[in-house]
C-alpha cells in the first residue's frame, strides 16, 4: 500500500515517528510528502515531538551562546567577529529575546528573522517577561512586559507597574497594584503559562501580569521551603510547577485553584542521582519544560547538564557544558517554530529601521545573527 494511499491522519502519524534524515527522505518521494513535511506548523509539531534542545548563555552576558541539538550532548558554540556582550532574557513557543547594547531583540531563529526595539529602563534581567500566542496555525504575535517596582503609599508595601510592548513601541500600562512588600526572586526568570506571566517573590508568594488585558493580581501562595533546597518555577502541561530540590530528592508541585484558594500540591517525588552522594563543587536547578527536569552538576573534572523524563522515569545526560562558561547559566529549553511573527523582519531586507541598526550598529546584527545560525543549521529539515 502507498503511503499516500493511507489517512491522513496516519501519514502524519507515521512521519512524527521517524528520525530526522528518514522524515528528509520522505520528503523527496511525491509531492503528498513534500506538502505536508513543509507545512511550518507540521514541522514545528515534528520537532516538538523530538524533545527539548539546550540553548544557554552566561548570566553576566557573554559574546558566546551555547546550543545542544536535542540528542547530542555536544555544546556548539556560536562564531562570528562580534564585540558586543549578549544576555538571553527569555525563550517562549520558538522565539528567543536578547539584551544587546541597550536594545531588546526578539529572534526566530528558523525563519531567521528579528526586530530590534530601543529600552533603557530595565531594572534587571529577572523583571523582564516575555509572552508569544499562537494566533492561528501560521502565526504568531509576542509582547515584552517589564515589571517595575516602587515604594507603595503605606510603609512595608510596594507599588508594582507594568512597561509593555507589543513590537512598534512602549506604553506604559495603566495597571497598578499595591502588595505588602516582598522582593522579586532575581534568581528566577518569570513563567509565561496559559496567557499570563508570573513572578516569584521571596515569600513565595506570585505577581501575575496577563499581557492581553493587562490586568494583574497578587497571588499569597505558602510554601514551606526545606532548608537548603534550591526552587524553580516552571510551566507543566496543566499548571504551574514549583521544583523544590534537595542533594537527595527533587519535588515537584503543581498550583491548584490558582485564582480562587491557591495551593501548592505535591505531584512528584524523584531521587536526585545527579547530586545524591556524589564531591561537587556546585550544582543547580536548571530548567522544567513540562516533560523534563534539569539537573546541573559540576565537579573538578566536568559540568554535565542532566535531565529527567517524567514519562520514562530515568535520568541521563542531556548536555555537557564548555570548561569555560561561567558558574551561572541562563538556560532555556529550546523547541522550534516556522511561524510567521508578526512584526518580525527579514534579515536581508529589514526596512528603515533595520537599515538604521545595519549602519550605526553593526554589531548588534552580527551578534544576533551568530545566535540565530547557532540554532538554525540543525533544524534544516
Amino acid at each position: 500500500m502507498a503511503m499516500d494511499s493511507l489517512p491522513l491522519i496516519l501519514q502524519e502519524e507515521i512521519l512524527l515517528r521517524l528520525d530526522p534524515k528518514s522524515f528528509v527522505m520522505m520528503r523527496c518521494t511525491n509531492k503528498s510528502m513534500e506538502h505536508i513535511t513543509k507545512d511550518p506548523s507540521f514541522k514545528s509539531l515534528y520537532w516538538s515531538r523530538k524533545g527539548s534542545s539546550l540553548l544557554h548563555i552566561g548570566v553576566h552576558g557573554s559574546k558566546l551562546a551555547c546550543f545542544h541539538p536535542v540528542g547530542d550532548v555536544r555544546p556548539f558554540c556560536s562564531e562570528g567577529p562580534s564585540e558586543c556582550i549578549c544576555f538571553i532574557l527569555g525563550y517562549c513557543s520558538g522565539l528567543i529575546l536578547i539584551y544587546i547594547d541597550g536594545c531588546f531583540c526578539v529572534a526566530n531563529p528558523l525563519t531567521e528573522k528579528y526586530q530590534f526595539l530601543d529600552y533603557r529602563y530595565m531594572q534587571s534581567k529577572k523583571s523582564i517577561g516575555f509572552a508569544v500566542d499562537q494566533i492561528d496555525k501560521a502565526t504568531q504575535r509576542f509582547k515584552i512586559v517589564c515589571i517595575t517596582e516602587l515604594a507603595g503609599p503605606n510603609r512595608g508595601e510596594t507599588m508594582y507597574g507594568f512597561h509593555v510592548s507589543a513590537g512598534n513601541s512602549w506604553k506604559i500600562s495603566k495597571t497598578m497594584i499595591t502588595c505588602h512588600s516582598s522582593d522579586l526572586r532575581r534568581d528566577m526568570k518569570p513563567v509565561y503559562f496559559q496567557g499570563g506571566l508570573y513572578w516569584l517573590r521571596s515569600d513565595r508568594s506570585i505577581i501575575t501580569f496577563i499581557p492581553e488585558t493587562e490586568k494583574a493580581r497578587l497571588i499569597p501562595t505558602k510554601f514551606d521551603q526545606q532548608v537548603g533546597a534550591k526552587l524553580l518555577l516552571g510551566a507543566g502541561d496543566n499548571s504551574l510547577t514549583l521544583i523544590s530540590a534537595t542533594e537527595e530528592m527533587v519535588y515537584l508541585y503543581a498550583l491548584e485553584n490558582i485564582f480562587t484558594d491557591p495551593k501548592w500540591i505535591l505531584t512528584r517525588r524523584i531521587k536526585n542521582e545527579p547530586v545524591h552522594q556524589r564531591m561537587l563543587s556546585c550544582w543547580y536547578v536548571e530548567g522544567f519544560d513540562g516533560r523534563h527536569v534539569l539537573v546541573r552538576a559540576k565537579d573538578k573534572i566536568e559540568d554535565v547538564i542532566y535531565g529527567y523524563d517524567l514519562r520514562a522515569n530515568t535520568w541521563e545526560v542531556v548536555g555537557v557544558v564548555p570548561g569555560w562558561s561561567d558558574a551561572g547559566l541562563d538556560l532555556y529549553q529550546f523547541k522550534p517554530s516556522w511561524s510567521s511573527v508578526i512584526g518580525l523582519q527579514d534579515q536581508n531586507n529589514g526596512g528603515s529601521m533595520l537599515s538604521f541598526f545595519t549602519k550605526f550598529r553593526s554589531q548588534r546584527r552580527v551578534s544576533v545573527e551568530c545566535i540565530m545560525e547557532l540554532i538554525h543549521v540543525h533544524f534544516r529539515i
